[in-house]
């Protein structure tokens, strides 16, 4: 699929909040049973929805849901590697549990940072969010200069600890002109030796017509971004200077699916206690199941 924006692309002056046409975020807000949308995007959500079932495909609802699912697991599995500082990019409209909340639920002095671009966003999240340990952002993190320099972050947050670096199911909202791999590397670059990045990408390997088409139709009824499914390589290409730890980059509901212990640590008894960590599979595991809509993985920065 192309992976360079339209000429005509961009956001309206005239329509600063993109009421006219559909907003991920509003999207995936309605998919997770939100109320925080318009008529466009729920009638842009009905659309992807019953093209992909068409083809036999998991629609969005579920598929947002084990998302956010895969998101609890990656902030408990963080929690247990000792992190308490979390830098949340792209976060979106807070849905079911945002990652304070489930980070606070077991290490309350856990300090986290939103940011997103878009203003409804971040007004939403800086109004239901507040308080101690918690901060919101609005910034475009295709500027990470901009973000890192921020004073609200640098008063939170201390870079010269690990820090989680966060990218849940937004970098698949990049063009490749927009150089995500870049944007990723310039965060891991300013984290300090074992942070760690989180992240869940869109990727044909499992529905590659489904894909193709709702990237179509990201385009036809003019979404505020595109969805771009990117293969194995191209994710695994993100963590550059990180090493996954196991099981790897697999897909949603192979992520560690028995962590329902906040705490709870998977370890080498032959390491000394350290994560278990792996090389990056080239092939897909064989017991990857779920909705198979993402590869998702969490690495330590070399």
């Amino acid at each position: 699929m192309p992976a360079e924006p339209p000429a005509n692309g961009g956001p309206e002056s005239d329509d600063p909040i993109s009421a006219r046409y559909p907003n991920t975020a509003r999207i995936w807000n309605y998919q997770l049973g939100g109320k925080d949308n318009f008529a466009v995007d729920r009638d842009a959500s009905e659309a992807a929805n019953a093209m992909v079932r068409a083809l036999g495909v998991p629609a969005g609802a579920a598929t947002a849901v084990e998302s956010r699912h895969l998101q609890q697991r990656m902030i408990d599995y963080l929690l247990g590697q000792g992190i308490r500082q979390f830098l949340d990019l792209g976060s979106g409209l807070p849905n079911m549990a945002s990652t304070h909340q489930i980070a606070h639920r077991a290490a309350p002095e856990a300090r986290i940072v939103y940011v997103d671009v878009d203003p409804l966003v971040s007004t939403h999240a800086a109004a239901l969010v507040a308080g101690g340990n918690v901060v919101t952002l609005r910034a475009d993190l295709r500027e990470p200069e901009q973000v890192l320099s921020d004073a609200r972050l640098r008063g939170l947050l201390d870079l010269g600890q690990p820090v989680a670096i966060m990218f849940m199911c937004v970098l698949h909202c990049l063009w490749d002109r927009e150089d995500p791999w870049g944007v990723v590397g310039r965060f891991r670059d300013a984290a300090a030796p074992g942070s760690y990045l989180a992240l869940s990408h869109m990727t044909g390997e499992a529905h590659p017509e489904a894909a193709e088409g709702l990237f179509r139709m990201t385009q036809e009824l003019r979404w505020n971004t595109p969805l771009i499914s990117r293969d194995r390589a191209d994710i695994a290409r993100f963590f550059d200077g990180f090493t996954l730890v196991e099981p790897g980059l697999v897909s949603p509901a192979a992520w560690r699916p028995d962590l329902d212990n906040p705490l709870r640590d998977r370890e080498d008894p032959d390491a000394g206690g350290e994560p278990v960590v792996k090389l990056i599979s080239p092939e897909p595991p064989a017991d990857d199941r779920g909705m198979e809509w993402h590869l998702c993985g969490v690495g330590v920065k070399d």
